[in-house]
């Protein structure tokens, strides 16, 4: 399992880079989620918490300033938790992922205080790169910027890797030792966690008439991913 976890730290820590130098949404939870899933054998599991998270955060986007929590990380440490915890938890597919859900979500603004803390840190290789640019040395300035994105990545690997290492001790010692009707608040809890991240999203939305047209594909979406699951 270690090797595995270091795989999808790899991985995972490579695609959360698009937050800050490659923005070409993969970072996005709903595509880097199910691709984690879809590396661990279980593309429906991260497409459903994918679909969670991108709903979750979706009034904070990461614009100028704004440093949002990193859904990306937590996209990646939820999905390889859930998956890398056991087969055993087959029977309560949906239990065991509202449980993850809800338990590291508050992590997510952990990964928040962790990307203040490196664009602080990344302010010298961006002064650095400065001088290098006055001094007209352009292999100076592909060498801060080179610099600052492997520290990045260093820091998204680690943390990815301690992280679901514990989130799937944490799974694989919690859960089977919830009773029977917390089970079952997890099981209604998946039904109702997107109702209220829809309303979440229909906040952010300005015009009226797209609302509906919204509904009714997220409805069909749903409809979608319980057809796959049934069968």
């Amino acid at each position: 399992m270690v090797l595995k976890v270091a795989m999808v730290s790899f991985i995972g820590g490579f695609l959360c880079l698009d937050r800050t130098c490659l923005q070409i949404m993969l970072s996005r939870p709903v595509v880097i989620a199910p691709l984690t899933g879809l590396f661990l054998g279980d593309v429906l599991a991260g497409l459903s918490i994918g679909a969670f998270l991108e709903l979750l955060w979706i009034d904070k986007p990461q614009i100028g300033i704004s440093v949002p929590p990193n859904d990306s990380l937590l996209a990646v440490m939820i999905v390889s938790s859930l998956l890398l915890a056991g087969s055993e938890f087959e029977q309560t597919r949906r239990e065991v992922m509202t449980f993850a859900f809800l338990l590291f979500i508050p992590l997510g603004y952990i990964t928040q205080k962790m990307d203040v803390a490196l664009i602080q840190s990344n302010e010298r290789f961006s002064e650095r790169a400065l001088q290098a640019a006055k001094a007209a040395d352009p292999k100076g300035i592909t060498r801060q910027h080179i610099c600052a994105i492997a520290k990045t990545f260093a820091v998204y690997c680690l943390f990815l890797f301690f992280s679901i290492i514990a989130g799937v001790m944490i799974i694989e010692a919690v859960f089977p030792l919830l009773p029977v009707f917390v089970l079952k608040a997890m099981r209604l809890m998946y039904l109702i966690i997107p109702a209220v991240l829809i309303a979440v999203c229909l906040n952010t939305v300005k015009m009226r008439s797209i609302v509906p047209i919204f509904c009714a594909l997220f409805l069909a979406a749903m409809f979608i991913i319980e057809l796959i699951h049934a069968f």
